[in-house]
């Protein structure tokens, strides 16, 4: 009998070896479930430094993020004939069967890296990790040529993309399930949730849950979550960077807005989650949001509701934003150098709060949500309130040398117009202003870039959330084009003005308060708990049912749900009060006639330049900046050209006068403002 060498059976055994993977391979493509890859490449470090900088292999790294959502799941109106009140799993990307385009992941990615974005937030349910879960397979939407088989190998698939064009990812577990989706504020929530008694709204799910006792009899599908479930999902994360070769990880958002718990209890769970995360994945960073103006609603004992101290007495926070007490009581497992607070903040396209109610209509004091539609409240954006709520919220963390990343901020700048849900349109839609978003998000933009912080993760980049819309546009109108639905348009340049405006800021800024906040001494806004909940509706569509003859023909869908703010389902069907009338108005400036309009008596200014208050002011300059910005004005022009309550850049400035702009400023409040810079 002829020896082989040692040699040659190590090499048929070498062999043998690669064409059994290969075959594993290939059966595991063709069953659509995930496989691993060792990483080859050394993975990033990412760390917060003494200045609350998050750094990367040690250098500074400026968070310019957007959320990119859809695996997560969604609700399916019940009006769909394949899957009537379902929760699909599957990543929205601008290519639907019913409106096919030649998008594609990678052409999206490459857009998204186009316009600066250099993270990307990936929300996820635990049943995305599910490669056989139906609802991430078998209703899916996306056009043939781009659908991926299941939702766990769409993850993993699309996080090897991003990976690849140096595109950070940051996980986020965004629910307990992907039926109950955005309602949830804890790991085991269950119903009565916060839009179970709303009025003209088919998206309910008080049929579900994430708890597995003390359900309320409405409930027919648990699906269990609890902490060793949770930290299994965190610790399967983590594990992503090496079994997926991914080197660009920058952490985990360990679990979207917390809002129903209590700060001791979040912060117990945030150590218990550092302490899985660390021990697989070293290198990442911890991403914990905030909680809520209350906690205990969704605990199985709904009636006993407590509250959480949140500083400002005029702003309620939204779901995620309070983070008052982490400045005196942080987390104590988790290093500073690896803890990054992560706030959410939304304006009156999301959640119309008592802090947009026009203080000269006094009857409206108080009121909130579908309370203040109901009464016809006007609103106002007032930036100085606003600014005290950011501040004792979560602003003052920088000062303290925490790393603060906004985590979601968005809406629709339209509202309660253009992509609105015919429930807003049809509660709000008296309001003859359609600028009341956009101003708080340009509050927002000021605030962030005055307190230097300047990481943030936009909600959202694709456009089918229903109360925020996205950086893309899309052509989908309630009521009138349904089947725009899943379609994107051209970014949206008031979006991406204000991104870039932080992202790329070189302002000189300050870190706010210096005072510690946090201290037991402070009682929360008001004896009635508040609700407050922000944007996250992942799981409701904007548009048409999704049927599977591939018919453009979509049902009337409302977009997604609007926040209510209270618990209690009557309304007090509070009455109108007094339209506002103000008699401190001053008369504004006679405008002159020539190429264009000026004004007089002048006063001369430069950019840059900022006022606030009430009075009438004819200003001359020949340097305006980059931009100018306006809110609660009466009237503003820019040589005669009408610029009230908007923004505009430099690019849009009129021509000069004799090499001057005339700036007409009419202001009748103390919060009246312009600024250019």
């Amino acid at each position: 009998m002829q020896q082989l060498s040692f040699s040659s059976n190590k090499s048929r055994m070498m062999m043998a070896l690669l064409i059994l993977t290969v075959i594993v391979s290939m059966v595991l493509a063709a069953l659509g479930l995930p496989s691993s890859k060792a990483s080859a490449q050394s993975q990033a470090v990412f760390r917060v430094d003494a200045n609350g900088n998050i750094t990367k292999n040690g250098t500074i790294f400026r968070v310019k993020g957007a959320s990119w959502f859809g695996l997560q799941g969604r609700y399916e109106p019940a009006s769909d004939t394949a899957n009537p009140r379902g929760a699909p799993m599957e990543q929205y990307m601008g290519n639907v069967f019913w409106a096919s385009t030649s998008r594609t992941y990678d052409s999206d990615i490459a857009e998204f890296k186009a316009m600066g974005i250099n993270t990307i937030r990936l929300p996820v349910s635990h049943q995305t990790f599910n490669a056989s879960d139906p609802q991430g397979s078998a209703y899916l939407k996306n056009t043939a040529s781009v659908q991926i088989a299941n939702s766990r190998l769409a993850l993993e698939t699309i996080a090897k993309k991003l990976d690849a064009a140096g595109i950070s990812i940051l996980w986020d577990i965004h629910s307990c399930s992907n039926y109950v989706d955005w309602r949830k504020g804890r790991l085991d929530a269950r119903p009565p949730f916060v839009d179970a008694t709303r009025d003209n709204y088919d998206f309910k799910r008080e049929d579900s849950s994430c708890a597995a006792s003390g359900n309320p009899a409405s409930v027919t599908r648990i699906q269990a979550y609890n902490t060793s479930t949770w930290l299994a999902d965190l610790q399967l994360l983590a594990g992503f960077s090496t079994s997926l070769g991914l080197v660009n990880v920058i952490g985990i958002d360990i679990f979207n807005e917390p809002w129903d718990y209590s700060w001791s209890e979040w912060s117990s769970l945030a150590n218990q989650a550092y302490s899985t995360i660390n021990a697989t994945n070293p290198n990442i960073l911890i991403f914990m949001q905030g909680i809520s103006a209350s906690n205990g609603n969704q605990d199985g004992s709904p009636t006993t509701i407590g509250t959480s101290p949140h500083g400002s007495d005029g702003v309620d926070p939204n779901w995620g934003e309070n983070l008052f007490e982490a400045g005196s009581t942080p987390p104590s497992g988790i290093p500073k150098t690896r803890l990054v607070f992560s706030p959410h903040a939304y304006g009156p396209s999301v959640f119309v709060g008592k802090q947009f109610m026009d203080p000269a209509q006094t009857a409206c004091t108080g009121l909130e949500g579908d309370a203040a539609g109901d009464a016809h409240c006007n609103l106002v954006i007032n930036p100085t309130l606003l600014r005290a709520g950011w501040d004792s919220h979560f602003g003052y963390l920088k000062a303290m040398g925490y790393a603060v990343v906004v985590g979601e901020f968005g809406g629709n700048v339209d509202w309660p117009h253009g992509g609105a849900s015919l429930r807003d349109t049809n509660r709000f839609g008296y309001l003859n202003n359609d600028t009341y978003d956009l101003q708080w998000q340009q509050a927002f933009r000021d605030y962030l870039i005055s307190r230097c912080i300047l990481d943030t993760v936009y909600w959202s980049v694709n456009p089918e959330s229903g109360d925020t819309g996205g950086i893309y546009t899309s052509p989908y109108r309630a009521g009138s084009n349904e089947s725009g639905w899943g379609t994107w348009g051209a970014l949206d340049t008031r979006k991406t003005a204000i991104l870039n405006s932080i992202w790329n800021s070189t302002a000189t800024c300050s870190t706010g308060p210096t005072a510690t906040p946090g201290g037991p001494t402070v009682t929360p806004a008001g004896p009635t708990v508040t609700l407050t909940r922000t944007p996250t509706r992942t799981n409701t569509p904007t548009g048409p049912t999704a049927t599977f003859t591939r018919t453009p023909t979509r049902t009337n869908t409302p977009s997604g749900p609007t926040a209510t703010a209270s618990r209690t389902a009557t309304r007090t069907n509070t009455p109108v009060g007094p339209t506002a009338t103000r008699t401190n108005t001053p008369v504004a400036p006679t405008p002159t006639s020539g190429g264009g309009s000026t004004c007089t008596p002048t006063s001369t200014i430069t950019a840059p330049f900022t006022w606030d208050g009430a009075g009438v002011f004819c200003w001359q300059s020949s340097n305006l900046g980059g931009y100018i910005n306006n809110w609660n004005n009466n009237s503003v022009t820019i040589n005669g050209v009408n610029i009230t309550n908007l923004y505009m850049a430099s690019s849009s400035y009129p021509a000069k006068i004799g090499g001057f702009w005339y700036v007409s400023y009419n202001g009748a409040f103390a919060w009246s403002h312009f600024e250019a810079k």
